[in-house]
């Protein structure tokens, strides 16, 4: 395809609305020297802008190491040659060149200020910039002759200062994407060995990090979606120039896909988990689709925009997403055990009941304290969130974001089971034991066990999280088997548009949620929340709090706001020995009370029974099993499912 029809296909595009409107906006704060970094995909995104003319390249104007890395990464280049694409003012394209050579003029000579990501980055974004200059005859060959010095220079800074632990990185993924992307459009610019070598570590990047379902090992999914993109961006950029696609990066690319559509909640934000923001991942899935051939049902649903980054390497027509039926449906129900993650969805529309809990390893610092941690979406509208990360600067904001008291899990006397040391590192962590999910007639329930070694012991802990989805309700049960005594707190963060009220023993979570819980004492506080990188709002997060001696076993309900509900502890009798006290280890109950004398028995035993009957009595209802659940009309069972 001929530059001037590329040209008229992108302003097509643009006219059609199939492309948004950031590119422009963006390129005309760069003619002014205005630097604000606010691209959808942004990894450390601003919202401030800065005018800097000149540029100082080696320093920050906001205290924030993160803003000075966005600026070299460059990527708002892109931005410029949209912009020119569209409207085919020279000035855009100028601009464009001028903040490349800046960057060469002033970074070149002094590598020490370079960070590995960041040049491989750059050399992505720097792909369809030189291109586009070659092509429009905007290059002398002296400026030619120095861009590939610049591209060599930092291709064989990439290769020296590459380590192991960098395929286990996202950053190893991009680090060989921009060698990768740049040598599949310049083939004769870089030294084959340096290809080689970085097709052979991409390969091996993807292979360790990326499991069989497509979760990348740092559990982000923020960072899953950069290794998504990079590797898109390696596929397209290939396949331009005829170059074959190594078939574990199609495999990988294609689970990657799979397994960020389970992130994207009803309200097609992307879920918060780790270090992650709240964003539309609309042009960058359609875009997948289209790169993969991997057509989805969620493209009926999205903004029908596509990532100009990607389609610029691929230069190619895409047909964008029809808004017709697909053949494969999309799973309401995502077992991922090998990450720890587990997803369900009503269904796959705007008003859908959503859940995701966690039970994995914390991956790399861009992990958080989270194990056993719950979201929850009724109808829709978020009801049990993550609060978000807000900033990478080290300090009291960053570590309570990131500590068991940000996310709706449990905490044992007072100690953290992870506790983060900085910004990056944690003093220690707990161990994720085992996670399985089982389905049953009335919904599912997923069991989740870690251990907690803040303790001198350490303590187990086991979370039950029970979706009774036919008749929407969610049930979280805590049990913590700990010799001596004990305190057990338990965190809830309560999306930020709800307000919080009490009635009784309920709470009414705005007008979405009603929420019970057994705890001794339960009170309300303000916790902060973060919606995207440098943003902070706040949040009510509900604690409670159960003293115990050597095991306790604590229980929580929502249900939609429409459904009055509450929780009661139910003591266990055992047969034989009506009168016998049961220790809660053994037997013990909750009933869920809807109103016209509905209800829900849900029945534990905890350990094995090995002196008496193995049969108890929950409320006049028998039982025997780990976990049962008895709906009922009063005391007459209705429905009875054995789970456990």
């Amino acid at each position: 395809m001929t530059e001037t029809s590329w040209s008229t296909y992108i302003q097509q595009l643009s006219q059609q609305q199939h492309l948004t409107d950031d590119a422009r906006k963006n390129a005309d704060r760069l003619l002014k020297n205005q630097f604000l970094f606010d691209s959808p995909y942004a990894m450390e995104p601003t919202q401030v802008s800065y005018t800097m003319n000149p540029i100082t390249w080696q320093q920050t104007p906001n205290g924030d190491p993160e803003w000075l890395y966005m600026l070299k990464r460059q990527e708002y280049l892109l931005d410029l040659l949209e912009a020119y694409y569209e409207t085919g003012r020279s000035d855009y394209q100028a601009k464009m060149k001028a903040l490349l050579f800046s960057w060469i003029d002033e970074n070149l000579a002094v590598p020490a200020t370079w960070r590995t990501i960041d040049t491989g980055i750059r050399l992505l974004n720097w792909t369809a910039v030189v291109a586009n200059l070659l092509e429009d005859q905007q290059l002398s060959r002296e400026e030619q002759a120095r861009i590939e010095e610049a591209v060599n220079v930092q291709a064989t800074y990439l290769q020296q200062n590459y380590t192991e632990k960098f395929d286990i990185s996202n950053w190893g993924v991009l680090i060989t994407t921009g060698i990768l992307v740049y040598a599949a459009r310049f083939s004769k610019v870089l030294p084959p060995a340096i290809v080689q070598w970085a097709q052979q570590k991409f390969e091996t990047e993807l292979d360790l990090q990326v499991d069989a379902q497509g979760m990348q090992w740092e559990q982000s999914p923020l960072y899953l979606l950069e290794v998504w993109r990079s590797t898109l961006a390696v596929i397209a950029a290939q396949q331009r120039a005829e170059v074959a696609v190594a078939p574990i990066v199609l495999t990988k690319a294609r689970a990657m896909q799979q397994m960020i559509t389970q992130y994207v909640k009803p309200d097609l934000l992307l879920l918060q988990q780790g270090d992650t923001d709240a964003i539309r991942i609309d042009s960058l899935y359609n875009a997948s689709a289209a790169i993969l051939q991997q057509a989805s049902p969620l493209e009926q649903r999205l903004a029908p925009i596509v990532d100009f980054g990607l389609l610029e390497l691929a230069h190619q027509q895409w047909q964008l997403p029809a808004k017709t039926e697909t053949k494969t449906p999309l799973p309401k129900e995502f077992a991922a055990p090998t990450s720890g993650n587990y997803f369900w969805r009503s269904d796959w529309g705007e008003h859908a009941d959503y859940w995701h809990v966690f039970n994995g390893d914390l991956g790399s610092g861009h992990g958080h304290a989270a194990l056993g941690h719950v979201d929850l979406t009724i109808g829709g509208q978020d009801v049990l969130v993550d609060p978000g990360r807000y900033t990478y600067v080290d300090g009291t904001e960053r570590r309570q974001l990131k500590s068991v008291a940000a996310h709706n899990t449990v905490m044992l006397d007072h100690r953290a089971f992870s506790l983060p040391n900085d910004s990056w590192k944690y003093r220690y962590v707990a161990t994720p034991l085992n996670h399985a999910l089982v389905d049953f007639a009335g919904g599912q329930a997923v069991k989740l066990t870690f251990l907690d070694h803040s303790q001198t012991v350490p303590a187990v802990v086991t979370r039950l999280f029970i979706s009774l989805s036919q008749e929407r309700l969610w049930l979280i049960v805590d049990m913590i088997h700990h010799p001596g005594q004990h305190s057990l707190k338990r965190f809830w963060q309560v999306a930020p548009q709800l307000t919080v009220t009490q009635s009784d023993t309920v709470y009414q979570l705005g007008d979405i949620a009603n929420f019970a819980l057994t705890d001794d004492q339960v009170w309300a506080s303000q916790q902060l929340f973060s919606p995207r990188y440098n943003t902070l709002e706040h949040l009510t997060r509900l604690e409670s709090e159960t003293i115990f001696t050597d095991f306790t076993v604590q229980a929580a309900v929502l249900s939609p706001r429409q459904q009055p509900v509450t929780i009661t502890p139910i003591a266990a009798q055992q047969s034989g020995d009506r009168d016998a006290v049961v220790p809660q280890r053994l037997a013990t109950g909750f009933r869920v009370d809807l109103d016209s004398e509905r209800n829900f028995l849900v029945t534990l035993q905890p350990e094995n029974t090995i002196v008496g009957r193995k049969l108890y009595w929950f409320d006049g209802t028998e039982a025997y099993g780990s976990l049962n659940i008895l709906e009922r009309q009063g005391q007459q069972v209705a429905q009875h499912f054995q789970v456990f």
